[in-house]
């Protein structure tokens, strides 16, 4: 059982009464693409979206009012059963304004879920890369540069300093085609202007041929709040006003002093500082119990058993 400390007990009652207090606080018009979309395909909230359609079990296309061919995609999915699922991204199967998506269980079926979905497309306080298959730099925020370290490992390099900031990285195919496989993406530190970047499979084990998404969101990113959380709930780094709290094993609290109501959270098992991510796990989005918090779900891969655990995670609320 969990031994909570009274310093603990303490934050974490703050934290509860500081959600209980805000208003529910309107954000100013935003220039971010994204959507909230319900396991039928349902949009329930959104910014840019024209549409949702979903085209058969686990796979959605989420269309945007603008061409995001050029962007990077990263997605969460909300839990909504007893195992985590995984959400895999792609570019538009309908046109080059969509985002193709779909949701799998952990033996990599098809499962209809519930998603959060982000474009990233080179705003003011992002930075994204896509990486192919065979360890390419599709395309990315100007100047970014791939280094392949070694079998699953690598660092992607931007021309301004991103230490600060959120690292979200979905597994996603770099152009229009499918994700076959449920493999998984783990971020952490590098340098001062780096992120790294592990690819592995469902064991657990590194591994090549993985393509993903990555987005790096920042502290000055419109309409938006980050934060990278450790392991024991506390933050390592976010934006103003905005931390954590470790609830209960695997269950973490995202608080901000904004209203959260309407927006995305996307969620990324990374490590909070410069170790590699040792421990594979999956992230998902539970309900916070007021308007400006929202849930982090960790959990073992289902290899290891898929239980709730507690390890480091990147999170950025989109409104």
């Amino acid at each position: 059982m969990k031994t909570l400390t009274i310093p603990t007990i303490l934050f974490g009652i703050a934290l509860m009464l500081s959600a209980a207090l805000v208003p529910p606080t309107a954000w100013a018009a935003s220039p971010n693409l994204f959507a909230s979309v319900a396991a039928d395909g349902t949009l329930v909230n959104g910014n840019g979206v024209s549409s949702v359609t979903h085209i058969g079990t686990g796979q959605y296309e989420v269309t945007f009012t603008s061409d995001v061919s050029s962007c990077a995609y990263v997605s969460t999915t909300q839990n909504a059963y007893s195992q985590a699922l995984q959400s895999f991204t792609a570019g538009g199967h309908l046109s080059s304004d969509g985002v193709y998506l779909e949701t799998k269980n952990q033996g990599g079926g098809l499962t209809n879920g519930p998603f959060d979905l982000a474009v990233a497309c080179g705003l003011t306080g992002w930075e994204f890369a896509v990486v192919g298959y065979t360890a390419n730099l599709v395309r990315s925020s100007p100047g970014a540069a791939l280094t392949h370290l070694s079998t699953g490992r690598y660092d992607v390099t931007f021309t301004s300093a991103v230490a600060g900031c959120a690292y979200l990285a979905t597994v996603g195919d770099p152009g229009n085609a499918l994700v076959f496989n449920p493999n998984g993406v783990y971020t952490g530190s590098g340098s001062a202007d780096s992120v790294y970047i592990e690819t592995k499979n469902p064991g657990g084990g590194l591994s090549d041929g993985i393509p993903f998404h990555l987005a790096v969101v920042c502290p000055n990113a419109a309409s938006t709040k980050i934060l990278v959380g450790m392991a024991n709930g506390f933050a390592k780094r976010g934006a103003y006003l905005t931390s954590s709290y470790d609830s209960s094993t695997g269950n973490y609290l995202f608080v901000t002093d904004l209203n959260l109501t309407g927006c995305t959270m996307i969620g990324t098992r990374g490590s909070s500082n410069k170790s590699v991510p040792f421990t594979p796990a999956t992230v998902e989005i539970t309900p916070g119990p007021a308007s400006n918090t929202s849930g982090i779900q960790v959990r073992q891969l289902l290899f290891f058993g898929g239980g709730l655990t507690n390890q480091d995670f990147h999170a950025a609320g989109i409104c």
